[in-house]
């Protein structure tokens, strides 16, 4: 007679399988945790949670899809040996495509007890030869805020082959994924932070022999650092001329033992390098060295794609790279020749540059510009100005220089005459007067030699900057027009604090005027401009003494001082005509011009906020 098992007996193997299942799952996250607190990447930590779970859960195999936020993708990262293992980075999936993406899409586990390939879900992937699995497990793999990071899967050559507790494991170990892979994108930028700080200290000693020596050696460094089969570096050796440069190549050895052409001659130029590559399929990379002035370039290649981090590490790379080709190069040498000649010290300074240049004209007109986009126009009409700059100012048998770009250009224009500087800056002023782009030009004196160009640099200097100062009503200034001003700034910074008090106690005025639709402002300025004179004032508005005073009476009312009582008549002078201009300015608004004050209610500042509308200097301090 055959033996049965008693309700006891049976009791007890549920209870011992289920102990057996619950250490399998203990021991099995604790292992994935100890990991975690080491700090595995995150495909290192993802290929040891396949292994661990399929030795849990009795699975054939186990796979992890991970997103890619590029490809908007699921990817086959991560498999356990077999036949699958040999498609990792090929098999993608859209979400909510197959098993796979549908968990993934609605952030549920999915249990197939039965034949997955028969699941109205499902889609197929021959190379991976599914049909030899009758059941299996997916479940997300989910970050905190419900981000989703891939997908943990489970599969079986049997059917009802996973129970709950093989479910309840898998998605503890999704969890766990998800907090270690959070952990590790967070340690990926660290090592990032790490291996730029230190890509110069790394470099060994002797690579700082040359310029070339070092960047072969920078390049081998940068190549390996981003797991890349190529690098390739242009360095520019000189911005004055524009010419002079350096080109080196790098390759890992796997991919120099196969394409020795390609590397073999490491001063090849760009076009060359470009058709050598191009068959080869190869994901591209491209970053400036330097950002604000770049000296060159960076270029790795490698078959996979780049990702945003290593795009972020060659960034960081390529900014140690300009700093060890600057400490070779100089930098002086790297600035725009635009920039050293506007900085030149001295008038010898200056005419070795020019000599540089190739400049040796005896009469020499320097301009200096600067160039806008206009209102509702974009930057593309500024990159197309130095063209169209070039075209205007070009004149048969004498030389025109154009140094700088970026809207900062400078001018060195051949003119033998007054004749020729008087047809120059009307055809600045014409360029000015285009749609699209405004400019601000300072046109220095003519200068009969090359020493005495230094000077004349420093005069269009001086004239640009008033030229911007006063906006599109200048346009073109010459230096001769503002040279009686070139003290200004200095008188007027001297001045400052009893000009502020003055304005600010006549700021009433113009808030009068633009509520009641008087003259007063005019009244004022009139009034100090003829010296307190009643008599002169009221001639040069028109109206009569009485009038006058009757106006001067209102003036104190608002202001709470007798104008005739000012100690300072040029400060108050000066600041009476502000305030003149303020309303007019302000009137111009016309019945919206409440909009147009600023915000703190300081009428004199204008119709445009001054943009220190926190920080006032016209609003009285308190406390």
């Amino acid at each position: 007679m055959g033996t049965s098992s008693t309700p006891r007996e049976a009791d007890v193997e549920a209870l011992r399988l289920a102990l057996a299942a619950s250490e399998r799952r203990a021991a099995t996250l604790a292992e994935l945790t100890a990991l975690m607190s080491e700090g595995r990447d995150a495909l290192a930590l993802a290929q040891r949670a396949v292994e661990l779970t399929a030795r849990a859960t009795k699975a054939a195999g186990a796979f992890v899809y991970l997103w890619d936020k590029d490809d908007e993708r699921l990817v086959l990262r991560v498999a356990t040996d077999g036949w699958q293992r040999r498609h990792l980075d090929t098999i993608r999936l859209r979400l909510g495509e197959g098993v796979t993406g549908w968990s993934a899409l609605m952030r549920q586990p999915v249990l197939v007890p039965k034949d997955p390939s028969q699941d109205p879900r499902f889609k197929a992937f021959p190379e991976l030869r599914e049909s030899t699995f009758k059941s299996m497990v997916a479940v997300p793999i989910v970050a905190p805020g419900e981000e989703v990071l891939g997908v943990f899967s489970l599969y079986a050559p049997t059917e009802d082959a996973f129970s709950a507790n093989d479910v309840s494991l898998a998605t503890e170990v999704g969890s766990l994924l998800a907090s270690g892979l959070v952990q590790a994108e967070t340690l990926t930028k660290l090592q990032v932070q790490s291996t730029a700080a230190r890509f110069l200290h790394d470099l060994p000693d002797q690579a700082w022999s040359s310029l070339t020596d070092c960047l072969r050696v920078m390049a081998q460094h940068c190549a390996a650092d981003l797991e890349a089969d190529l690098c390739s570096l242009e360095v520019t050796t000189d911005r004055t001329h524009g010419q002079g440069s350096v080109h080196v190549l790098a390759a890992a050895d796997a991919f120099g033992a196969v394409h020795g052409d390609i590397v073999r001659d490491g001063e090849q130029d760009k076009a060359t390098l470009a058709q050598q590559v191009a068959p080869l399929n190869l994901s591209r990379l491209r970053i400036p060295l330097g950002v604000a002035a770049p000296i060159g370039a960076v270029t790795v290649f490698r078959p996979r794609r780049f990702s945003p981090e290593d795009e972020v590490l060659l960034e960081a790379i390529g900014a140690q790279i300009a700093a060890g080709a600057l400490s070779l190069i100089g930098a002086e040498a790297l600035r725009p020749a635009r920039d050293r000649l506007l900085s030149a010290a001295d008038a010898e300074a200056t005419e070795n540059l020019l000599l540089g240049l190739g400049w040796k004209r005896r009469a020499t007109t320097p301009v200096v510009l600067r160039s806008t986009a206009a209102a509702g126009t974009g930057p593309v009409e500024v990159d197309r100005f130095r063209s169209t700059l070039v075209e205007a100012l070009a004149e048969p048998g004498r030389r025109v220089e154009l140094l700088g770009d970026a809207g900062h250009f400078l001018v060195l224009a051949e003119t033998p005459d007054a004749q020729a500087r008087s047809v120059l800056v009307e055809r600045l002023a014409e360029l000015g007067r285009r749609p699209g782009v405004r400019i601000a030009v300072g046109v220095g004196s003519v200068a009969g030699a090359l020493r005495e160009v230094h000077r004349s640099l420093r005069q269009a200097t001086l004239a640009s900057q008033w030229a911007v100062m006063a906006g599109s009503e200048a346009g073109v200034v010459r230096f001769e027009d503002v040279v009686h001003l070139r003290m200004l700034p200095s008188a007027a910074l001297d001045m400052s604090d009893s000009l502020r008090s003055v304005l600010g106690m006549l700021g009433a005025v113009v808030t009068y005027d633009l509520e009641n639709g008087t003259d007063l402002a005019q009244t004022l300025e009139a009034f100090f401009a003829n010296s307190g004179s009643v008599a002169r004032a009221s001639e040069a508005l028109f109206i009569h003494r009485n009038t006058l005073r009757q106006r001067i009476q209102r003036i104190e009312e608002l202001i709470g001082q007798s104008p005739e009582a000012f100690d300072d008549w040029i400060s108050a002078g000066l600041a009476a005509r502000l305030v003149r201009m303020s309303r007019a300015e302000l009137a111009a608004g016309g019945p919206a011009r409440g909009s147009a004050r600023c915000p703190n209610g300081v009428a004199t500042i204008g119709k445009a906020c001054c943009g220190s509308a926190a920080a006032c200097v016209m609003i009285p301090k308190r406390g």
